[in-house]
């Protein structure tokens, strides 16, 4: 892979970042979920037990989530420039990988609570 490849993965991981932000504002200010990054099909939020609790549990992790894809995404973005990481932007890649994984079984364990 080239340059430009990471270069492109970095940019869409600030563009998630921007969107997990954006969905964050949306479930936190507006009460609104989108489909597809908090919830599946099989679980409509109007099917949702206890919203509110839903919202305080689920808003503050994806605000993390959020933060974390923008800033990884800006530190590759850096390191593909400047080089200043060397082998220790693929530490910063399982992190950021640990993250993902770690927000799917949030948001799996919150269909067991709210639903």
């Amino acid at each position: 892979m080239g340059t430009e490849m990471f270069v492109l993965m970095d940019v869409l991981v600030v563009g998630a970042g921007i969107y997990f932000l954006y969905c964050w504002y949306l479930l936190w200010f507006k009460k609104e979920v989108k489909e597809g990054v908090l919830l599946s099909k099989e679980y409509p939020f109007k099917k949702c037990k206890d919203k509110e609790g839903y919202t305080r549990y689920v808003a503050p992790r994806l605000l993390l989530l959020g933060i974390v894809s923008i800033v990884v995404g800006i530190i590759g973005l850096l390191n593909d420039r400047y080089q200043f990481l060397g082998s220790w932007y693929l530490l910063v890649s399982v992190a950021f990988f640990l993250i993902i994984i770690w927000f799917a079984l949030i948001v799996k364990k919150s269909y067991k609570l709210f639903w």
